[in-house]
């Protein structure tokens, strides 16, 4: 009999990419670039606090579905319960603090545009 090599199943591979290099992509470079992006280098009007604080939330929203769709792609490619559970920690860290900082960005948003008491 001959042994028959493992493989992933279909469209659960990461291209190539390591789980560390899409976290680090998709928790810091992506966001980090979107606010530097959309950040107003002159005097900010009203439409400059809108772009900066959707750039803020967009930049958290890609975080938290990155941490996500790791944490699922894991589940799906039936890795070790304790790398799912190290990187579903890591998830629920994140998401919480990206939670966090969409909310600081709405209440910062309204406290420029005059909006909160």
């Amino acid at each position: 009999m001959s042994q028959s090599v493992a493989r992933p199943a279909p469209g659960t591979r990461l291209r190539g990419f390591s789980a560390s290099v899409i976290l680090l992509l998709g928790v810091l470079v992506v966001p980090m670039a979107l606010v530097l992006i959309f950040n107003s280098y002159s005097a900010p009007d009203a439409a400059a606090y809108v772009r900066m604080a959707f750039a803020q939330v967009a930049g958290s929203t890609i975080a938290i579905v990155t941490v996500a769709g790791l944490v699922l792609h894991r589940v799906v490619r039936r890795s070790a319960p304790s790398e799912i559970a190290w990187l579903a920690l890591i998830a629920v860290v994140i998401g919480s603090w990206q939670l966090a900082g969409m909310g600081s960005a709405a209440e910062t948003l309204l406290t420029r545009l005059g909006i909160s008491g």
